[in-house]
């Protein structure tokens, strides 16, 4: 099993970019979103970051992280959700890697600006 994996599944969840798809990733996290308001916060969150405009930066990252977490699963339903997840890492490593190393460094990132902005 790949640490990056096991990480992935383990830290606060969060919305990555995924090719051209989003999807909520965390723990007890693994969804594709496709809601229009909430793929439209990534487009203002990466803006920000474009612009590196703390602010607005700290303001998305938060709002993002919820919505996130709006899409965790019962506790109960951890092993299946994780397998699914893996599974999908597993075929996105295999067939897409340039994705997969976008997510990596999307993951990153994440943790990084979480350190910085203290959430």
């Amino acid at each position: 099993m790949s640490a990056f994996k096991e990480s992935l599944y383990e830290k606060k969840s969060f919305i990555y970019q995924v090719g051209k798809d989003y999807y909520a990733i965390g723990a007890n996290t693994f969804a594709k979103i496709t809601d229009s308001p909430e793929t439209d916060n990534m487009e203002l969150f990466q803006n920000a970051l474009k612009k590196d405009n703390g602010r607005q930066i700290a303001k998305y990252y938060e709002k993002i992280a919820r919505i996130a977490n709006s899409y965790r699963v019962d506790a109960r339903e951890h092993f299946k959700l994780r397998d699914k997840l893996f599974a999908f890492l597993d075929e996105l490593e295999k067939n897409d890697s340039t994705s997969f190393a976008q997510l990596q460094t999307q993951a990153a990132l994440v943790d990084t600006l979480a350190e910085k902005y203290q959430l």
